[in-house]
């Protein structure tokens, strides 16, 4: 619960920003229970005045059931959905995600271990019914190093993912469609007590049915939070992304990163059943 830059905590803030594919996979606690449930309702926004045409602010709520057939062997399930109050005002219901984690499938020291995990995409969402998305599939490989010898609490890693669409369609509106996505993501966790810190920076290249290539993204997000109890949370956070364009096309875009006016803010409640 501590490493709470993760499912349900991200779902609105990267909503906001478009990429919600890249999300983190949450990292569970050890535990001897069979079956889990974690409910997480969440606000976000930029820091654009209500009334700007700019605005984008949402309420999201999210649960996630969790099934662990062993120490290290869990799957689980995320359902949400979020009200927009600016753009495309309304209720809307997210994809659902169903993953598969192996932790410590190769541990060859104490500190250092590999992990594996898989998702299979439901595709309930308006957006994706409307590029009629069939499911999509996403397997993950994760380095850790933990590194309580320098500080307590404090840890890496760093996830390589391979995501593969299935549309019905090559191209929706004329606009070709996202078959292939490789992404990178650096994490850096830190608990303290009952404080916990999270970072991470996800880098991410993608490509069409037609073999056509996007722009390389990077997103970047941070979070603090405190536990309250064993079961209850509360955390603040932020998140944003920007696209790597050929120079000569304009300024660096990775400035965006750094305007404190772009990012998506965030505060989000979670509570373990």
């Amino acid at each position: 619960m501590k490493y709470n830059l993760a499912i349900y905590a991200m779902v609105p803030a990267l909503l906001s920003t478009g990429i919600y594919a890249e999300e983190q996979v949450q990292q569970h606690p050890s535990t001897t229970k069979k079956w889990g449930a974690s409910i997480g309702i969440d606000y976000s926004r930029n820091a654009y005045d209500s009334n700007s045409y700019l605005a984008d602010r949402n309420l999201a709520a999210s649960a996630t059931i969790t099934y662990n057939l062993s120490e290290n062997t869990k799957f689980s399930a995320l359902i949400s959905g979020h009200h927009s109050y600016d753009g495309e005002k309304g209720d809307y219901w997210d994809d659902i995600w169903l993953t598969a984690t192996q932790n410590n499938l190769w541990a060859p020291t104490d500190s250092i271990s590999m992990s594996v995990g898989g998702r299979v995409l439901i595709p309930v969402s308006d957006t994706s019914i409307k590029n009629d998305l069939q499911t999509a599939i996403r397997g993950d490989i994760k380095f850790s190093l933990t590194l309580d010898s320098l500080l307590p609490g404090l840890s890496i890693s760093d996830s390589v993912r391979l995501q593969k669409n299935f549309h019905q369609y090559t191209t929706a509106g004329g606009h070709p469609l996202e078959e292939y996505r490789l992404s990178n993501l650096f994490a850096v966790d830190y608990s303290a007590e009952q404080w916990f810190f999270s970072t991470n920076f996800v880098s991410s290249k993608s490509w069409s049915y037609r073999d056509t290539s996007y722009s390389p993204k990077l997103t970047h997000s941070a979070e603090i939070g405190y536990l309250f109890t064993d079961e209850f949370s509360v955390a603040i956070g932020m998140t944003n992304s920007a696209t790597y364009y050929d120079p000569d096309r304009g300024p660096n875009p990775l400035n965006n990163l750094f305007d404190l006016e772009k990012p998506t803010y965030y505060i989000t409640l979670n509570y373990d059943l």
